[in-house]
């Protein structure tokens, strides 16, 4: 049995900038498009959205996301048009772009169980674009089991990516007594391959960078091209992952780089990854 994942950051509304936000959502049709046809032609079963945009003045649904403007529910939505059902959980960190709440959002085809989210960050406060907030699942895969997804969007090293890593650990291990058969971490991490912080989530060998295990060759290949908000002045780099628990019973099959004007035109200023696994 096999299991398909997505992670894309999806840039906050920020591909087609407008001053008005009903322009920007307009015109980001086009993205909502390709995405839900590439979910649908690849058969996704997960996917893991950061940098998801709601606009501010919105009232907050309940759950969280279910708003006109929310763009992993509009994804959802087309989904649902072409006859396709898939769970949604997400949540908000902070304000992006003066406009827009900017969160975390997990779908998933398969039902989701104990859904959470947490603040990894010391600070908490939305109006502070650092404050970060994971958002967490239990995917019940058929014919295996319990998934644990975490999606993050984590600082840099500089601004705090270790200490977020660390609560973000403990909020991990403290939710395997639900009965999880394996656990992933995935998302943008802001932290470049083979640098230190990269090196402290590998270091111990509890989990495996999955596409270094797929492709070690292209140990450098750059998860975005140019230069994006966060990384100036710095010539492109891997920063965003999937990570797997070391031993779980599921193993790499397929990693591929997605959104990339080569595999999917591109719909952000990251890449995506679509990765696919056999399930033991």
């Amino acid at each position: 049995m096999h299991i398909s994942l997505l992670t894309l950051n999806l840039h906050t509304y920020q591909q087609h900038p407008r001053s008005c936000p009903f322009d920007a959502m307009h015109c980001h049709e086009r993205e909502v498009t390709l995405i839900a046809e590439a979910i649908l032609q690849q058969h996704i079963d997960i996917i893991c959205f950061q940098e998801v945009a709601e606009y501010l003045h919105d009232p907050i649904a309940s759950p969280y996301g279910e708003t006109p403007s929310n763009m992993a529910y509009r994804i959802r939505q087309r989904l649902q048009q072409q006859g396709h059902w898939y769970h949604l959980h997400q949540d908000w960190s902070h304000i992006g772009f003066y406009r827009w709440r900017e969160g975390t959002a997990i779908l998933s085809r398969y039902p989701m169980q104990h859904n959470y989210s947490a603040y990894v960050s010391l600070n908490q406060r939305k109006d502070f674009y650092m404050s970060r907030n994971v958002t967490v699942s239990c995917v019940q895969v058929p014919h295996f089991g319990l998934l644990h997804i975490a999606n993050v969007h984590l600082s840099w090293a500089h601004h705090g990516f270790f200490e977020e890593y660390a609560r973000l650990r403990k909020l991990i291990d403290s939710r395997l007594h639900f009965g999880v058969r394996a656990d992933l971490m995935l998302g943008d991490f802001n932290s470049p391959a083979g640098e230190h912080a990269y090196q402290h989530i590998v270091g111990q060998g509890q989990y495996i960078d999955q596409f270094y295990e797929l492709h070690p060759q292209r140990f450098f290949e750059p998860s975005y091209q140019g230069q994006i908000d966060g990384w100036k002045n710095s010539p492109p780099k891997r920063i965003d992952f999937i990570f797997k628990r070391q031993g779980n019973p599921l193993r790499i099959c397929q990693m591929d780089s997605i959104f990339n004007d080569h595999f999917y035109p591109r719909v952000s200023d990251h890449f995506g990854y679509l990765a696919r696994f056999q399930l033991f």
